[in-house]
């Protein structure tokens, strides 16, 4: 059998095995890449930045008085009522709830097979998965009517002697969206550590300096902390 040869498609073959494309086109050193993500992400912010963030501060101005009116209206406003238990608030839960699940595997199993692309939306998908678990939780909050009294879920003693039913569904929500936004807080904010260090040797400003120092956990890149990095990162993942 004759052995590859470059093509058009297909990139040399090296003792018989085909290499991977590379990723960056024109073959730039790393400190070129880590200089121009580093440039990005110091840069005052543009006009596009600021009208996009006027777009959704009123976008989430508008769902905060439609969250703050059913409070004050009731939750009949949902489709509850006698025979209906769960109505609006249910189907966006479970819907949250899958976007959720959704950003971690696709960041989790991209890692797990070592796919050298992913590096290019797991930032994306792990923060999606973080507003994901946040907005999903909301839902079972304001399904109480009285979301103040949202701490008596919790199992903590108390004057009037009230514990919680561990049959309902309400309570075993709580656990398992505080778990698993845990979880997920965890996994993101691991991945981003090198990323800090990064920026923290790139920043001049003094407070966002210190911000980079104090998140980025002392990080040098030494193979110690790499090995230790991989391996957390794998448990998690």
């Amino acid at each position: 059998m004759q052995p590859a040869t470059a093509t058009a498609t297909h990139p040399a073959a090296v003792n018989g095995e085909l290499q991977r494309e590379p990723l960056v086109l024109g073959n730039p050193t790393l400190h070129d890449v880590t200089e121009t993500i580093a440039s990005i992400a110091v840069r005052p912010p543009t006009w596009k930045y600021w009208l996009t963030l006027a777009i959704t501060a009123t976008a989430a101005a508008w769902g905060i008085f439609a969250i703050g009116y059913t409070i004050a209206t009731g939750i009949g406003v949902w489709g509850l009522n006698n025979p209906v238990a769960w109505g609006w608030d249910i189907t966006n839960f479970v819907w949250w709830i899958g976007i959720g699940h959704a950003g971690t595997l696709i960041s989790a199993i991209l890692h797990l097979f070592r796919q050298r692309w992913r590096t290019a939306i797991n930032r994306s998908a792990e923060a999606m998965t973080i507003f994901a678990v946040i907005c999903a939780g909301l839902f079972p909050l304001i399904h109480l009517g009285r979301p103040w009294f949202a701490y008596w879920l919790f199992p903590y003693p108390n004057q009037m002697q009230m514990w919680i039913n561990f049959r309902s569904p309400l309570v075993w929500d709580v656990f398992a969206v505080s778990t698993y936004l845990t979880v997920s807080i965890l996994f993101w904010y691991l991945g981003l550590i090198p990323d800090l260090a990064t920026l923290r040797n790139y920043v001049k400003q003094r407070i966002p300096k210190a911000l980079y120092t104090f998140f980025s956990l002392g990080w040098v890149g030494s193979v110690r902390h790499w090995q230790h990095y991989e391996i957390a990162y794998l448990i998690l993942a």
